[in-house]
């Protein structure tokens, strides 16, 4: 439950006295869209899945119910759940090989294998793949403390669009989007992990373009294209602490016709979300066609009391532990001539810092700051948030809590509800947009208070 407090005049008195209101978080906070730059996570929405396992030596089969928008509490939401949401079949089998046993496993069904995972920001430097397909594992342990492991992939996100008025089965059209990846990650011990990761998504399906409008037609989608390399390495060192560093660089291009299926990557659920997010594409192929690139770069440096101390983690109370984190991304836009759209390249950085205390077994205190860059070139588009949280745990199963926190945001000027895209044309469409209502062109919420419960087993 996210409050957004501020003291607003009424929207059927814009003009008189303010009074106090308390809004629905998300509708007036700038940071709690999943996809968008600006998510930080303080605000994250409601969320659950429950898998179900059937395993036994070499064989696992598991399917997966997730949703999101929890529906007794509110009105009926028809993108909120998937039932079921993946469902996948894992064969493995160890092998001799000259002395090493290396082993092999192949999965076939519809799961998102994620590489490049930012917990701190929930998304993905590397990728995420909303995939039906295939996976190819290969990993070789050369000895007790150091493996090497190699990942192919290959599989299809099924687009389309979703038509109510339409006669049954109610979608209008569906068809793919090809995905590959290749992913080699060596590791030693507790000590580091090193990846490198690749992988590229396309179409050629003609079923998604049959109408042959100017610029979109299927030799135009033919061309469309999202390619990622990159890599990710972490390394451990008793009281030094721990870093993950992963770069990654996005190619795109048309990428308005890939779809909302696929590659989910940098707060973007898909290709085209890509393309909407960063790229310039509002539907209109004369100021942009979704075509760009993106280097990214994410960290994460942790470090423990404990750790310090050359000691196991959690053997110490009180516990203290330091996050510093970031993202960054430098976006270059290839925009076609005559363009609306003036500013063909913008660099975006959120970074951020916590310390967080746990003074009991079931009590603990964090305080947080972020700070958002939305253009880097502009010192307009910024914000910043400062979070002290309370949370109350338990052990009864291995990771439930629950947490009260306040969010305090500093704002600057460019960043209005309802406003314009960070490269300064107006928002007209996409995921990246701040709702405002009858207070667009107005400061969101400068104060949030939030009740979370959280469990995992």
């Amino acid at each position: 439950m996210a409050i957004g407090i501020s003291p607003r005049p009424g929207p059927d008195d814009p003009d008189g006295p303010s009074s106090l209101q308390f809004s629905y978080g998300p509708n007036r906070t700038i940071d709690a869209n999943y996809y968008s730059f600006a998510y930080t996570r303080l605000q994250e929405q409601d969320w659950a899945e429950v898998f179900v396992h059937a395993k036994k030596k070499h064989a696992e089969a598991v399917v997966g119910w997730m949703g999101y928008w929890f529906q007794a509490s509110s009105f009926r939401n028809l993108d909120a759940g998937w039932v079921p949401g993946m469902a996948y079949l894992t064969l493995d089998s160890d092998f001799d090989a000259a002395g090493v046993k290396p082993n092999l496993a192949l999965t076939m069904g519809a799961w998102w294998p994620k590489f490049g995972t930012f917990d701190k920001y929930d998304t993905y430097t590397l990728g995420r793949f909303r995939q039906l397909g295939e996976q190819l594992q290969l990993t070789i342990p050369f000895s007790a403390d150091l493996s090497a492991t190699l990942t192919q992939g290959f599989g299809t996100g099924r687009d389309g669009s979703f038509n109510l008025l339409a006669p049954p089965p109610y979608q209008a059209k569906v068809g793919l989007d090809l995905i590959h990846y290749e992913n080699l990650t060596l590791a030693y011990d507790d000590v580091f992990e090193i990846g490198l990761h690749y992988n590229m998504q396309w179409t050629r399906d003609p079923n998604l373009f049959q109408t042959p409008v100017a610029g979109k037609a299927y030799s135009d989608a033919k061309q469309a294209s999202l390619t990622t390399v990159g890599g990710e390495a972490a390394v451990h060192v008793p009281v030094a602490g721990s870093l993950w560093v992963s770069p990654s660089y996005l190619r795109v291009r048309n990428g308005w016709a890939l779809g909302e299926a696929g590659v989910e990557i940098m707060h973007a659920i898909s290709a085209e979300n890509i393309a909407t997010n960063y790229l310039g594409w509002s539907g209109s192929l004369a100021d942009s066609t979704g075509s760009g690139s993106m280097f990214n770069l994410g960290f994460l440096y942790e470090n423990t009391l404990s750790s310090l101390l050359g000691r196991p983690r959690g053997s110490v109370t009180p516990e203290v532990t330091l996050n510093v984190f970031g993202l960054f991304t430098d976006i270059t836009l290839d925009l076609p001539a005559g363009s609306v759209i003036t500013q063909d390249h913008m660099g975006q950085f959120k970074y951020g810092a916590d310390v967080e205390v746990q003074a009991l077994d079931w009590l603990s205190v964090m305080l947080r700051w972020d700070e958002v860059n939305y253009n880097i070139s502009h010192p307009g588009y910024i914000f910043s948030a400062i979070t002290p949280r309370l949370t109350f745990s338990s052990h009864f199963l291995s990771g439930e809590s629950i947490y009260i926190q306040y969010s305090r945001y500093r704002y600057g000027d460019a960043m209005l509800l309802a406003g314009r895209w960070p490269w300064g044309t107006p928002l007209v469409a996409g995921s990246d947009i701040i709702q405002g209502g009858p207070y667009s062109g107005q400061k969101p919420d400068m104060d949030v208070v939030k009740l979370q419960a959280n469990v995992t087993f």
